[in-house]
């Protein structure tokens, strides 16, 4: 059974944003060391995996992603309601190795070719200038077998509640290498390497 390297984010670390927080945190009685261990010898081939290391107390969404735009990428991101954060497994493969944008948009439509259809990168509407915007995630690095995984916690964002914070119904886009603001344009070629819909898992 095939290891990969793991690129472990123990919380956000987006530009601007909020300071890291620790794992424990957000995954309760998950311990980070538990989490290493348990990483340290998963297998790429196991989409289940990541989900399961996240407490099935709350509401619980994914993506599972398909490539665009020619690639081969694939993967599965997996959100839960912890409290008042949303814990955030996921598992991205076929990759180039090296870090690669990953965020949530506006749209739950990834049926373009090139991913244009899931829309800009989901921003409040009337959000203050400067303000990050709400499907910032960080980063995925990936390994030099094209495999990232990444344990992580977001804030600001809820899971199923249909507040207009609610995750569901819109779509997370990977991106190829560093893209601080992808913007969609259908009919050609970009690196949106690829797409899935947030939608509920009960």
């Amino acid at each position: 059974m095939r290891r990969v390297a793991i690129a472990l984010i123990y919380g956000p670390h987006l530009r601007g944003g909020a300071p890291r927080q620790r794992c424990g945190s957000v995954f309760g009685r998950v311990s980070c060391v538990a989490l290493l261990s348990a990483l340290a010898s998963c297998s790429s081939t196991d989409p289940n995996f990541f989900s399961n290391l996240i407490p099935k107390t709350g509401a619980g969404a994914v993506a599972r992603l398909s490539p665009r735009n020619g690639s081969a990428v694939t993967g599965t991101v997996t959100f839960v309601q912890r409290g008042d954060k949303v814990g955030v497994a996921a598992i991205v493969q076929n990759l180039d190795s090296g870090p690669h944008s990953m965020y949530i948009h506006e749209v739950g439509n990834c049926r373009s070719p090139n991913a244009a259809s899931a829309g800009r990168v989901w921003a409040l509407v009337g959000a203050a200038p400067g303000r990050p915007r709400i499907g910032n995630m960080p980063e995925l690095m990936a390994n030099g077998e094209g495999t990232a995984n990444l344990i992580t916690e977001l804030r600001g964002v809820t899971v199923g509640d249909g507040s207009p914070l609610d995750i569901i119904g819109h779509s997370v886009v990977v991106h190829s290498g560093l893209d601080p603001d992808p913007r969609p344009e259908f009919g050609v070629r970009n690196g949106w390497l690829a797409c899935g819909v947030i939608e509920r898992q009960e």
